[in-house]
């Protein structure tokens, strides 16, 4: 190094140079070389240098295989070494390249060569080699065939990669289908190979993703096979294409096991006459047997059996219902689908099917992917089911009317004894005085007025049953009502005791009610009656008014008398039910609350009541605001 261009070569080398002795000695470092080591200067470096292949190579082995191709070959090339630096002891990667100078007795003299730092070249080698080994144990652990295609722009074709498992797929080894990339057209079944090949062509000319189920035969048995592949960054100048080829052999078995258990289980279906429907909830398609259509007037190409067509044939009342019994089993909350409803004929007729199904199959989430289920014709039952119904109306209808009649004449035959009894004493005491017929004469009318009141009443009550009351609906004010009847009910209240208390005039704004007024009148009469004679001296009676949420107004009577129990309040509104009072002192004919309850739902209305023993009474009148209602231009059947 003692010409001054090769000295100055050596001096400015971005990569390290260097002489040493065969001994380990440094004899010259440049300062790309000393920098390398984490030296200041050259003599620094040759100070620490003592014996190269024990203290620069990690491992030590290095300097004799290093020395051997110098022996060998006189020259070392592309020599890879972790090392040392001298300064610091970090473990670095190098690169060298050297060789033998021997003296003028032809022994070697010294060694000249380059180091070049390759740290990071090293550990993205040693990455890529790890990433590489991660994939392919991943790609093996993958349970199907996965391969790297290459397509040249002349049409020929070169696989890169294909997994070991194309040997169990295929019976073909990873090396024989790298060798021949058609090789697997071969086992492919003959029916099926055309479509393949040409599926795999149009996808790679498209460079569009590509899905498709075939056939291969290998050793004289056929395997089902599923090939999804895409298009890769191209390589090369070749079109690349990834993809993986799964064994689905076993899924279509169970396809077919299930698609013929399926048909035999129609079969015997339909040998009972039942309609039978299969729904492919995955894809939203379904069928309906033959049966099952003509069941419904239909030929079997007139009737599609998708589950919107039929669900648009069921009656729209029934709809929400039947949705409701099928979520419940498809969210697992009904072990089978259960629900009865119309269904449109041909002719226009409605005709009551029950529909029984069952999900046969969910995916890895619990979703229902295909549901099976039969029709069944009740509609005849469904028709014999409401003649029973009218039958045990009528027969109800006729047992109400046989007690009517059976209370009525019993009711009719106390006024009238009353009246005969009398009216025969008249006749045979002839000898009475003018005070005794006066009295007997009394008692006649009284009875005769008893009676007529209570035909009245039955004859009303019968009429509004009938749907006959003649009504004047228009705003009825409430505090003017209340008045009103509060004012008919002043001296019988002083009479009995009774404190009677009408609606508090404080200004407060109260709704109308709608309806009629004298059957207002009336209703609300009977109410105060009634909780002026059960009541006891010194009780009380008052009256309230308020709206409702619905939008109804409602006007009350409450009484703090004896209450009424469970079962008298079950009988309240019976024709002739007085709740016990029948064997009191209190007159009455029991028909007042049972015709109130009758008047107020004919004007759109209700009456409720809330007693307990002991507590009082209170009943309420509810109707509807008068400000929803268009007032009559007359009287309103």
């Amino acid at each position: 190094m003692d010409d001054d261009g090769f000295a100055s070569l050596f001096e400015f080398l971005p990569i390290g140079a260097y002489r040493s002795t065969p001994a380990g000695g440094i004899l010259r470092a440049n300062p790309a070389l000393v920098r390398l080591n984490g030296c200041d200067n050259e003599a620094d470096l040759r100070a620490l240098v003592r014996d190269i292949g024990h203290e620069w190579y990690v491992q030590p082995a290095r300097r004799e295989q290093f020395k051997k191709q110098l022996a060998e070959h006189g020259r070392v090339t592309g020599f890879e070494s972790e090392v040392r630096r001298y300064k610091t002891g970090e473990r670095i990667w190098v690169n060298e390249n050297a060789h033998a100078v021997c003296g003028p007795d032809g022994r070697v003299a010294f060694y000249e060569g380059t180091v070049e730092e390759i740290t990071e070249r090293v550990r993205e080698r040693e990455r890529l080699v790890a990433s590489e080994t991660r994939l392919a144990q991943m790609i093996e652990l993958v349970p199907g065939v996965v391969y790297r295609q290459l397509v040249r722009p002349d049409g020929t074709r070169r696989v890169a990669f294909v997994s070991s498992r194309v040997h169990e797929l295929f019976g073909v080894t990873p090396e024989a289908v790298r060798a021949e990339p058609t090789l697997l057209y071969r086992v492919c079944h003959p029916d099926d190979h055309p479509r393949l090949r040409q599926a795999v062509e149009e996808a790679v000319a498209a460079a569009a993703p590509l899905t498709l189920e075939f056939r291969v035969v290998l050793d004289g048995r056929v395997r089902w096979v599923r090939l999804t592949s895409t298009a890769a960054p191209p390589e090369d100048g070749s079109v690349a294409r990834v993809g993986i080829f799964f064994d689905i052999t076993a899924q279509k078995e169970s396809e077919r096991a299930l698609r013929d258990n399926g048909e035999l289980w129609r079969t015997a279906l339909e040998s009972l006459g039942d309609a039978v429907w299969d729904w492919d909830l995955e894809r939203d398609t379904g069928t309906v047997s033959p049966q099952g259509k003509a069941l419904y007037g239909y030929r079997d190409d007139e009737l599609s059996g998708d589950p919107r067509s039929m669900d648009a044939l069921t009656h729209p009342d029934d709809v929400p219902r039947m949705r409701r019994a099928r979520a419940a089993h498809f969210e697992g909350r009904a072990p089978v689908y259960v629900d009865e409803h119309r269904i449109r004929c041909k002719d226009g007729r409605w005709k009551w099917v029950l529909s029984r199904g069952v999900v046969m199959r969910r995916d890895a989430h619990g979703r229902p992917l295909r549901m099976i289920g039969t029709h069944t014709d009740i509609d005849a039952h469904k028709q014999a089911e409401a003649l029973r119904r009218e039958r045990d109306r009528a027969s109800a209808a006729d047992q109400a009317k046989t007690m009517l009649l059976s209370r009525v004449s019993h009711e009719l035959r106390t006024p009238l004894n009353a009246i005969l009894g009398f009216a025969q004493l008249l006749q045979l005491d002839a000898a009475a005085t003018p005070e005794a017929r006066q009295r007997y004469v009394g008692h006649v009318l009284q009875s005769g007025a008893h009676l007529l009141g209570l035909v009245d009443e039955i004859l009303e009550l019968s009429a509004v049953q009938a749907g006959r009351p003649r009504l004047q609906i228009e705003a009825i004010d409430a505090r003017a009502l209340a008045a009103d009847v509060i004012g008919m009910f002043t001296f019988t209240a002083e009479q009995a005791g009774v404190e009677v208390r009408g609606l508090a005039d404080d200004g407060a704004e109260l709704p109308a009610l709608a309806g009629d007024r004298r059957r207002c009148v009336q209703i609300v009469s009977n109410l105060v009656a009634n909780a002026i004679k059960f009541n006891r001296r010194g009780g009380w009676v008052r009256l309230a008014a308020g709206k409702g949420a619905d939008g109804t107004a409602a006007i009350s009577v409450e009484d703090n008398g004896p209450g009424l129990t469970g079962e008298q309040l079950a009988r309240l509104f019976q024709p002739f039910e007085r709740a016990g009072a029948e064997r009191g002192p209190v007159a009455g004919t029991g028909l007042g609350l049972a015709l109130s309850r009758q008047l107020a739902e004919a004007m759109g209305g209700r009456i409720e009541v809330k007693s307990r023993p002991g507590e009082g009474s209170r009943f309420t009148l509810w109707l509807p605001v008068a400000e929803r209602v268009t007032p009559a231009s007359g009287p309103q059947p």
